[in-house]
């Protein structure tokens, strides 16, 4: 029987370091090592488990399944082991990627927009990943148990655990076709009158709406729920509906209006994290972003020799 004190960590992570680069060479460079070096502890690996990691062809390394099943548990190790040694060190590590969990809501646009210019901020230490979050509670959950490494939504924590700061708001138009527009005299009647879409997902906008109305003294006559965006769009463009957008994109759909009431519907945006992922760099540079404004982020935001640069490209490959 196999323990874990029977195998040697090093040719592991070894292992690990050439399966990432898909190249002896660089996992030789990344370790520090020399390539007949790290082939002779590969093979070592591979007796001691008693199985082939790699197929040898002339053009290189190629994992096997059983490399493909060994580097997917590997990663998830030292990817952690990265975050452990940020810890305990006030060196930057990284070398690991970083899920970041959106609530599923109107806020998208925001929310991608926040995330593509923390993958600058970030990218040289590793990738961003992003996942949808089915609702607020869902997200707290996830976020508390480290399923996900930091989250953006549209709800404040509770739990004393969890970290947050605003990143932007936006402000939420009823809009409806420009011929029911033109056909009612007092706007309000619009959505008293013709049915108001709302997604069956985004409930913290659905509570939010119907308080923003009943403070308005508006109650629409019926409500229909999509999951579907699109199809709602479809609708209201053909004045079967009313819809709901964010102030951002109006100017992307052609034949809607936007119905302007006494006061808009504004909502804030949160960046949440754990409290004690201080010390990361994935959370340092979360708080950095946060402290810049979107339209003042480093000027590497256009650059687009970044990804070239920081994955080492050779110039033998590139015009």
């Amino acid at each position: 029987m196999k323990r874990l004190k029977d195998i040697n960590w090093n040719h592991l992570y070894s292992f690990y370091e050439v399966a990432k680069a898909q190249s002896l060479k660089k996992g030789a460079q990344a370790t520090g090592t020399s390539p007949s070096t790290m082939s002779e502890q590969l093979k070592r690996l591979e007796t001691k488990l008693g199985s082939k990691l790699f197929f040898r062809e002339p053009k290189g390394l190629r994992l096997t399944s059983d490399g493909d099943l060994l580097f997917e548990r590997c990663k998830v190790m030292f990817e952690e082991g990265s975050k452990l040694l940020e810890f305990f060190s006030e060196d930057v590590v990284g070398g690991y990627p970083v899920n970041v969990g959106i609530e599923e809501a109107i806020s998208y646009d925001i929310a991608a927009e926040f995330c593509s210019q923390y993958w600058d901020m970030y990218t040289e230490y590793g990738t961003v990943n992003t996942l949808r979050q089915a609702e607020s509670t869902i997200l707290m959950e996830n976020l508390s148990r480290g399923n996900i490494d930091w989250a953006i939504s549209l709800q404040k924590p509770r739990r004393n655990s969890l970290d947050y700061a605003e990143i932007g708001s936006f402000e939420i138009h009823f809009c409806c076709s420009d011929d029911l527009y033109d056909k009612f005299i007092d706007k309000k009647d619009i959505i008293k009158n013709i049915p108001l879409a709302q997604s069956f997902w985004d409930k913290g906008l659905n509570r939010e709406i119907d308080k923003y109305l009943r403070a308005n003294d508006i109650v629409p006559k019926e409500k229909l729920f999509s999951d579907h965006p699109e199809f709602i769009k479809k609708l209201c463009q053909r004045g079967r509906c009313i819809m709901i957008l964010p102030q951002n994109p109006l100017g992307d759909y052609e034949g809607l209006k936007s119905l302007t009431l006494e006061s808009a519907v504004k909502l804030p945006l949160y960046a949440i994290w754990k409290r004690g992922d201080e010390g990361l760099i994935s959370i340092k540079k979360l708080k950095e972003l946060i402290k810049s404004k979107l339209s003042e982020i480093p000027s590497r935001y256009e650059d687009v020799e970044l990804q070239i640069e920081v994955s080492e490209i050779s110039d033998e490959l590139l015009k």
